[in-house]
């Protein structure tokens, strides 16, 4: 026990060198800390001492309260102590029952598992663990989720924490899906916070946590807006095939596959920029099309322009046969120039799709960008530009970049990624494979909303992969989906780490 005790003083120590804390803790407590190499002996003289320390702050008002959830003492440093000290426990447990309204437990939750996880290296899961055994409770968890999803700025919680927290809890899981009990159990400064909180917690029921029962989303609804979001979640449930027949929807009003409508106007920016942005998805996702229907686009005006500018590949059976770009007139080439006999792309036993470099050898990925240089491609994403990784990824090269907020912001956008949360502050951006349950994240410190974007640095954290069911963004990534770069494909690898560095473009290492 004591062993256990001495390591965890000893990831203490270092935690509280960190120039962030040092401000907060008080200077006897330090040296105590640091002083003598006894571990009883220092923690006894510091038990002595932390009385002083674990004083709780008197609120006469809510807003004396709402003012101490937005300051940065919300982090408090005593959570830090929780495992050497029973004066801290005996702290956080009258903690509970505190708070004027039940918004400061959230606040307060949510600061515990951010601080332990950013000094202690503890799991969302282990601290919250450590919260329920002095008497706080699941629902609290799932209400600190919500509020962080929404209102909340400065912290996420792990969804493997709020998962636990369902199943510890399910009743309450299940009552938190009614607007009414949202309402009694969040405290909330407007209406549509509660219709906003239904949406984000009946997703992650169904579609995290595999909630089987879905008399609620089968109920009469009083909203038409929660009816559409039910509708929405059971097409989800029901169809394994719904995020192919979103992208297929999204080519198909861009003239990339057959479309019922002729649109207005092809020239128009608008409509450009949709193209790119399905094409660009297309290709992350490794789509391949119908033959029949790929002979459509390249006969369109309006698909023949873009599909010009790119490099096609006959697949069967998942495998490319053979590459090739399409002319103006129709007509399709290989890397060495010579028509393509048309049955030999046309084959309906085989689809057509982008083609990757990881799928060329060298010679052939040579060949092709000088086909494209000279004839002067102007490519929607730069296909012929990602780098061939061959299996060999260092995921630690992106840790500690620092790029200005604007450029960061630019390339994210130049690559289609999706931003880690609809907060007021998001602190990753994703790149996901939606029809295979691929996903890659990058994180960094932090960027607010607004209309203006200025030269602010950003220092980037780390890169990671993971799998998902069904494709959810957050911030925080739950660690039961993480896994390592090995284990996806290299084709979307690869792009995602082209994407991650064209987001960092030629930053320094943080000094």
């Amino acid at each position: 026990m004591m062993d256990e005790k001495k390591e965890q003083l000893e990831k203490v120590r270092r935690a509280f060198r960190d120039p962030y804390l040092r401000g907060w803790i008080p200077n006897y407590l330090l040296t105590i800390l640091e002083q003598g190499e006894d571990t009883e002996d220092i923690l006894s003289k510091m038990e002595q001492v932390m009385p002083k320390y674990c004083v709780l702050r008197k609120f006469e008002t809510e807003e004396q309260q709402s003012l101490d959830e937005g300051s940065e003492r919300q982090n408090d440093w005593r959570c830090l102590l929780f495992e050497l000290s029973p004066t801290v426990r005996i702290f956080w447990a009258e903690k509970y029952n505190h708070y004027i309204n039940p918004n400061g437990k959230y606040q307060a939750l949510l600061g515990f598992t951010d601080m332990r996880e950013r000094f202690l290296q503890a799991s969302h899961e282990s601290s919250t663990e450590l919260l329920y055994r002095i008497g706080w409770k699941p629902a609290d968890t799932m209400c600190a989720y919500l509020l962080s999803m929404t209102t909340n700025r400065m912290y996420s919680l792990s969804p493997d924490a709020v998962r636990e927290a369902v199943r510890l809890d399910g009743e309450m899981a299940v009552r938190l899906l009614d607007k009414k009990v949202l309402g009694e159990m969040i405290v909330h400064h407007h209406s549509s916070y509660q219709a906003w909180w239904q949406k984000i917690w009946m997703e992650f029921l169904y579609l995290f946590c595999a909630f089987g029962d879905q008399t609620f989303l089968h109920a009469e609804h009083k909203t038409k807006k929660l009816k559409q979001q039910c509708q929405a979640v059971c097409e989800r449930l029901g169809n394994p095939d719904y995020e192919q027949m979103e992208l297929e929807k999204e080519l198909r009003n861009c003239a990339l596959l057959p479309m019922q409508e002729e649109p207005d106007d092809v020239s128009d920016k608008k409509f450009m920029k949709r193209q790119k942005t399905a094409l660009l998805r297309a290709f992350i996702c490794g789509y391949l099309w119908r033959c029949s229907d790929w002979k459509k686009m390249k006969e369109h005006p309006a698909g023949r322009i873009m599909a010009g500018n790119l490099l096609w590949g006959y697949y069967r059976d998942g495998y490319l046969q053979t590459a090739f770009a399409l002319r103006e007139d129709g007509s399709v080439l290989d890397e060495k120039g010579e028509m393509v006999p048309p049955e030999s792309v046309s084959d309906e036993t085989g689809k057509i799709g982008l083609v990757h470099p990881e799928e060329l050898a060298e010679t052939e990925r040579s060949r092709w960008k000088k086909y494209a240089g000279k004839e002067k491609w102007k490519q929607p994403f730069p296909q012929l530009k990602i780098p061939v990784c061959q299996g060999q990824y260092d995921l630690t090269a992106f840790t500690g970049v620092q790029v200005t907020q604007l450029f960061l912001i630019t390339a994210a956008g130049k690559w289609g990624l999706y931003q880690g949360s609809d907060k007021n502050q998001y602190m990753s951006y994703h790149m996901a494979d939606l029809l295979h349950g691929y996903g890659a994240q990058l994180t960094f410190d932090g960027i607010w909303r607004g209309p203006e974007y200025g030269p602010e640095i950003i220092t980037i954290d780390k890169v990671i992969f993971y799998r998902f069911h069904h494709f959810m963004l957050w911030d925080h990534v739950p660690e039961s989906l993480v896994c390592a770069p090995e284990e996806l494909p290299a084709r979307f690898v690869s792009t995602a780490l082209a994407a991650f560095q064209g987001i960092i473009g030629k930053g320094k290492k943080k000094e």
